[in-house]
């Protein structure tokens, strides 16, 4: 299609009326050589915007909220080793045979086979180091257990956050978890063989009860050494052969801006060695309202890890969505967030956005039905982003939007309005900072494709549009220039002045500007 050029309409308006003097006396008093190019350049500028870079939207919906989080977003992952010394165990006889001797008893008042097993076992769950004494040979493992949360990055130099429980433990809990990972095997054992003892006439549910008898006994006697603690977060790698895998770095824990878990502030700082990073931008959990949407988004466990699902799903997060439902005081006295999103192991310390697309918060905790010991519904809480900027000024981390996540939102924008090509050149460039991410590697995939398609809504280049203002508004300085140039022929009369009507706003025949001389006089 011909370009067209036209005269800006502020100098069509200036020419409404425009009665040209003399050619001695013309002076091109409308508007002055600077204010002339002021304009010119103000205009230039103005057209250059045409077809930019769309504006994100106040409320740009759950769609466009998850792909833009989707590469600041990221699975942490904490893994502790240790050596482990246990005892064996041996029975307390004079203890079990009082206990036996209760359970004839309770047998000749007409108790029945199973319920006299139940009292057993829930008697040897409750007093467990009354029954169960610890003997030689000392059982020695190398242990490992790991765990999974969630985070995201807040400045391109690598700070993130996620929440405190992802990354520390209780230390009781610590030796819980480790007995029971790390000693199966001898756990196992020692249930078979009590199991054995009883006629084998255990059921599941008294089984796992008798494996928690041997857990805690274990936990109770542990001897732990050369405890060590890993924080790495997963980045998305391309790897050839595979769609996509995690790629682990490693992360320091910013000691001095580490909270406590629940019902601590349950918030964590976190670094790792790298540059533009993806960041998200933080907003301000202050202005949500009750009744108001948030967007869970992070790395729940099952859905992450299910065994039938692909690989290269490791890498995708998941959003889930459900109201603010109200603010509930903690006994420290700050605030956590209640909602109705659904929020699940794995998920702790991943971001929550609110419907403008900003982080108000971390997922962090919900609670359990006292009677079936299931998820409560509706019972999930959100530690406030207000909270975690309190953990970010401790690490003196002053949260940045990196050109990452600008290269990245203006690709999502584009691709939003199918304008392909243009979000293309966003993704390539994105590729040569981040090799191998594999949501840039998706989305560079999906963009092409569009492209070979047809599907893309091209507008013109931004630097044609610049030329064609530069163009146009060369062409009317030439010609006004020209007009003040023809000389005055020595001794003849001076014509009669000429009158130019053009109603303001019209314009005449194209690229034509109103007649006049060459007589280069001053212009102001």
């Amino acid at each position: 299609m011909r370009a067209s050029l036209r005269m800006p309409r502020l100098f069509l308006e200036e020419w409404g009326n425009l009665t040209l003097p003399p050619s001695g006396e013309r002076r091109f008093t409308y508007m002055s050589r600077g204010a002339f190019l002021l304009s010119a350049i103000g205009i230039t500028l103005v057209l250059s915007g045409c077809q930019g870079v769309p504006t994100m939207p106040d409320k740009p919906g759950p769609k466009v909220i998850a792909e833009m989080a989707k590469p600041g977003t990221v699975l942490i992952q904490t893994t502790y080793t240790a050596q482990l010394s246990v005892p064996s165990i041996a029975l307390n006889e004079a203890a079990l045979n009082q206990l036996q001797q209760q359970v004839l008893a309770a047998q000749a008042q007409g108790a029945s086979q199973e319920e006299l097993l139940d009292a057993v076992i829930n008697e040897l769950l409750t007093n467990f180091d009354r029954y169960f004494v610890p003997s030689p040979p000392m059982n020695r493992v190398n242990a490992q257990i790991d765990g999974i949360g969630s985070g995201f990055f807040v400045t391109p130099d690598g700070y993130l956050v996620t929440n405190a429980h992802v990354v520390t433990d209780d230390p009781d809990n610590l030796r819980t978890a480790l007995a029971q990972n790390a000693l199966q095997q001898l756990i196992q054992k020692d249930v078979e063989d009590f199991v054995n003892e009883l006629g084998g006439a255990a059921k599941p549910e008294h089984i796992e009860k008798l494996q928690k008898v041997a857990a805690n006994f274990y936990a109770t006697h542990l001897q732990i050494a050369d405890l060590e603690r890993a924080v790495a977060v997963h980045l998305g790698a391309s790897v050839p052969g595979v769609v996509s895998a995690t790629k682990p770095v490693a992360a320091e824990v910013i000691e001095s801006a580490v909270g406590e878990p629940i019902p601590g502030k349950d918030v964590a700082i976190l670094k790792i060695s790298d540059t533009d990073c993806p960041t998200l931008e933080i907003g301000d959990d202050t202005t949500v309202d009750v009744g108001e949407p948030l967007y869970p988004y992070g790395y729940p466990a099952d859905a992450t890890f299910f065994a039938a699902f692909d690989a290269s799903s490791i890498n995708e997060p998941s959003l889930t969505q459900g109201l603010a439902s109200a603010r509930k005081k903690m006994q420290g006295g700050w605030e956590v967030i209640q909602t109705d999103a659904a929020i699940r192991g794995g998920n702790s310390g991943g971001p929550v956005f609110d419907e403008h697309g900003k982080v108000v918060g971390l997922s962090t905790f919900g609670l359990k039905d006292a009677s079936s010991g299931a998820a409560a519904e509706g019972a999930n809480f959100i530690v406030p982003i207000s909270v975690v900027k309190e953990f970010l000024q401790r690490a003196n981390v002053t949260p940045q939007l990196s050109k990452t996540s600008q290269l990245w939102r203006e690709a999502v924008l584009l691709r939003e309005e199918g304008r392909n090509s243009d979000a293309l050149e966003r993704l390539k460039q994105l590729d040569a900072l981040r090799p191998g991410t594999p949501a840039v590697q998706t989305r560079l995939q999906e963009t092409q494709k569009a492209i070979l398609e047809g599907n893309d809504k091209r507008g013109t280049p931004i630097l044609l549009y610049g030329a064609l203002a530069v163009a146009g508004i060369v062409v009317i300085f030439l010609v006004a220039k020209a007009m003040a140039k023809k000389p005055q022929t020595g001794g003849s009369a001076a014509p009669t002045p000429t009158t130019m009507n053009l109603p303001s706003g019209q314009e005449g025949p194209e690229g034509q500007l109103p007649p006049g001389d060459d007589k280069d006089e001053s212009h102001g």
